[in-house]
């Protein structure tokens, strides 16, 4: 079976990694319905030292799982979201392998692997009656919350919900030829206070998730 990384918003225990960009954040290993996952979360890394390992550990997808603000008045404290869209709004972060070299460039159309997130649609739908299949994810910063002002910003630009991890890690990804899909789930307005929901909440969702993928 494929070998996937999740990335998540709470600190994971694991081992850290040497990379030709530093150590990994630490980086551990489970089994769900069969699948040998990785599991991780940013921490004071080089976002390059992180998917370099993963993706030396045999990872081929990485999936984001992260609690975010709702932009849009139609997500709800509680509500999922399998993004299909995103705007990088983060800005001084190392978002490519090649910033030395001339010339060349990743696609990203589409934004999220169609196969990811047919998973995580199944995912979210063990858990939710309701999981929104379609969305736009605003990544602010890895640092902090959106203030008000940005969150009215952001909705106004289309944005439907603001996390903080998807970037850089989607481009490094994708420069590594890792498919990358998402799974957020809402627990606070945009320009609101709120704290990440524990990844024990994400279990049930990723165990159908990669039932539907492995099956």
């Amino acid at each position: 079976m494929v070998r996937i990384a999740i990335l998540t918003d709470t600190p994971q225990p694991g081992e850290r990694h040497e990379t030709p960009y530093g150590p990994s954040a630490p980086i551990g290993q489970t089994g769900w319905n069969g699948a040998d996952v990785l599991i991780c979360a940013p921490s004071d890394d080089d976002p390059r030292a992180t998917v370099r390992a993963l993706k030396d550990q045999g990872a081929a997808h990485l999936w984001l799982c992260e609690s975010v603000g709702a932009l849009s008045p139609l997500l709800e404290p509680g509500d999922w979201l399998i993004p299909d869209d995103y705007i990088d709004g983060t800005r001084g972060q190392h978002y490519t392998y090649f910033s030395e070299k001339a010339g060349g460039f990743v696609q990203q159309v589409p934004p999220f692997d169609p196969a990811g997130r047919e998973a995580l649609l199944a995912g979210g739908a063990a858990v939710s009656p309701r999981p929104f299949r379609r969305g736009v994810y605003v990544c602010i910063s890895p640092t902090r919350l959106e203030t008000p002002a940005e969150a009215l910003f952001w909705a106004r630009a289309g944005g439907h919900a603001a996390g903080r991890f998807l970037s850089p890690y989607l481009t490094l990804a994708r420069e590594l030829d890792l498919a990358v899909a998402a799974l957020v789930v809402v627990t606070r307005r945009g320009g609101e206070p709120g704290a990440a929901r524990p990844f024990a909440d994400y279990t049930p969702a990723l165990a159908a998730a990669l039932a539907a993928f492995g099956g």
